[in-house]
């Protein structure tokens, strides 16, 4: 029987190879942008894929693989493997690739490790600022080195909510009339174009909730664990009210929230 993982070392080969994977995208940057050649698509037109996507990919499961040779792998780009040790890392090498081919800042490396529970270990980073996300189950939040959980007590109406939009037309429509709900009785609606930043702004303060409907779990692995442990109130998973998306927000507007988000089938 293999020995219990050190979540600590597993916290600190995610956050390195997160920023290994971030200073490569950053040097591919420069030569892309949305227009560029090889740029491909994948699920519709506003759905793109870059060789920075997968060049990120793949420096991180070489990481992964000479750490931890045994454990599962499932990755945006196409990354998996069955796990022999209980233990399966989920890998969003670039999760905002639309922002990152227009040279915009929001897009960042998300990289959690798994067991039969969930997400043991989540780290996201930002390439563009420097800053990095982490937590470990049952051992708090950070970001960089401040530990994250004094979350705003916000109202409903003074909350400001970030979400995100499929690639899909109709699937959009259906996202804009539940707007017509919710924007009248929130502070405000942001739309940052990363799902695992938008988790990261709950769990610091700056957003007080964030929702999609459909969602992967690569997108949300890292930074639902994140917020988790930074005391926000997450609904996420099979038998929720959620089941392929996410509700992550600070605890005095969840059941109100929910209660709004669930009204429409979207």
């Amino acid at each position: 029987m293999s020995a219990a993982p050190n979540l600590v070392d597993l916290r600190e080969l995610a956050v390195r190879l997160a920023i290994a994977a971030g200073e490569e995208l950053l040097a591919r940057q420069r030569s892309l942008s949305i227009d560029a050649a090889g740029v491909e698509t994948k699920s519709s037109a506003n759905d793109p894929v870059s060789a920075a996507d997968r060049a990120s990919e793949k420096l991180i499961v070489d990481g992964l693989t000479a750490a931890r040779p045994g454990d599962g792998l499932l990755g945006e780009e196409g990354a998996s493997r069955a796990s022999s040790t209980g233990l399966t890392w989920v890998i969003d090498p670039l999760d905002g690739t639309v922002n990152y081919l227009y040279g915009r800042l929001d897009w960042s490396v998300s990289i959690a490790v798994e067991d039969e529970n969930g997400a043991l270990v989540g780290v996201v980073h930002q390439p563009r600022t420097g800053t990095t996300w982490s937590a470990v189950r049952d051992a708090g939040a950070f970001r960089d080195d401040q530990r994250l959980g004094s979350l705003r007590q916000a109202s409903l109406e003074s909350a400001l909510v970030a979400t995100g939009f499929s690639y899909l037309p109709d699937r959009r429509a259906e996202q804009a009339a539940l707007l017509q709900d919710l924007l009248p009785v929130v502070r405000d609606i942001r739309r940052g174009g990363s799902a695992a930043l938008d988790l990261c702004s709950v769990a610091d303060g700056t957003a007080d909730a964030y929702y999609e409907h459909l969602i992967q779990p690569w997108d949300v692995a890292a930074g639902a664990l994140i917020a988790r442990e930074a005391g926000a109130a997450v609904v996420r998973g099979p038998e929720t009210a959620f089941p392929q998306g996410i509700l992550a927000s600070t605890p005095p507007v969840a059941a109100a929230l929910l209660e709004l988000l669930t009204r429409r089938s979207v």
